[in-house]
Order: structure tokens, then C-alpha cells, then sequence
């Protein structure tokens, strides 16, 4: 989903929304987003809350990338339970966990090595694929703000753990979702 097509669905849902909206709390119902930032992640996101201070939420994420002979494609999907505060309100804070796999693919087309380039490692002497998985545990800090009962928009941060090739990385994201 591109930034702009999610960009016209939260306008039309903050139009919208509130004329359908009920005497219903923050939050009720299966919620749909996705990422706006950062762009170009293709993340799409459902959450749901079960009981007053958890929900669970399932993300799934799509990205190509195809250009001059060279390719990427990245495919994850992950899970989380989100421990909330202050259900009753139009701000509420989060803390919780994730789970993820990711797979990365890719390829480089086919081109004549440059013997000046000095770069370590540089493989563009006839192209070649790399590929990998990795699994990740994530730790998010955040808070998500409804504009309507609704309509919200969530801030968070995160500080990942990756396996398959390890690594420690810090997340952060801006997403928006729409509660059915």
C-alpha cells in the first residue's frame, strides 16, 4: 500500500468516521493500518484488544524493488501483545513485544567489474542472488492518540534483537488505523 493511498484513506475515514461513530470506548473493535512512517515499508496491521489493558496485533509486510537489471524483495510478518494504560482516554500509552521473520531477497544484474572500484566485497563482476531470513524479538515503547473514536494515529519506539545474521537495532514508527 503506497503512503499516498493510505494518506487518502485516513482523510476520508476523518471525514467519514465521525458520523458513524458510537457511544463506544478508545479503541473497540479489530483495528486496520498500516505505517505511514517511515515511508515505503508496506506494512498493513491489524489489532485487536482483548479485555481492558491488552491487545494483540498482527503485522504482515510487503516491499519490491526492481531497477536496471537489480532487484530486492522483502516479505515479514510478525505478532505482538501491547499492554495499554488509560483506556478510557484519547491518549494512550503502550509498552509490550513482538515477535518477527523476515526474508530479504535480491539480485544484481549482470555488469562489467570496474577494477577501480576499491570497495571490499563489491560482487558486480557478472551479477549474483543473496538471500536471508532472519527472526527478531522486539521490545515498543509507544502511544497511540484517537482523533476520533475511530480514527487514531500511534507513535512508537522500539529496540530489536535479530537473529540469522545478529544485530541489535533501535526502531522507531508513526502509524494509523481505522477501528471497524
Amino acid at each position: 500500500m503506497s503512503f499516498r493511498t493510505l494518506m487518502v484513506l485516513v482523510v476520508i475515514s476523518s471525514l467519514l468516521f465521525p458520523l458513524l461513530a458510537a457511544a463506544q470506548s478508545y479503541g473497540d473493535g479489530f483495528a486496520v493500518g498500516g505505517i505511514l512512517l517511515p515511508s515505503g515499508t508496506g506494512t498493513i496491521i491489524g489489532k485487536t484488544r482483548l479485555g481492558d489493558n491488552m491487545a494483540l496485533e498482527v503485522a504482515l509486510s510487503l516491499s519490491t524493488w526492481s531497477d536496471s537489471g537489480n532487484s530486492s524483495s522483502d516479505i515479514g510478518f510478525g505478532a505482538g501483545v501491547l499492554f495499554l494504560n488509560g483506556t478510557d482516554s484519547k491518549f494512550q500509552p503502550y509498552w509490550g513485544g513482538r515477535v518477527s521473520i523476515g526474508h530479504t531477497s535480491g539480485g544484481v544484474g549482470g555488469y562489467e567489474f570496474d577494477p577501480s572500484d576499491w570497495r571490499d566485497g563489491d560482487e558486480r563482476d557478472g551479477g549474483g542472488d543473496d538471500s536471508h531470513t532472519t527472526f527478531g524479538i522486539i521490545g515498543v515503547f509507544g502511544a497511540e492518540y484517537f482523533i476520533t473514536k475511530r480514527l487514531s494515529i500511534e507513535g512508537e519506539v522500539g529496540l530489536g534483537m535479530y537473529f540469522g545474521s545478529f544485530s541489535l537495532a533501535t526502531e522507531t514508527a508513526v502509524a494509523g488505523f481505522i477501528y471497524l
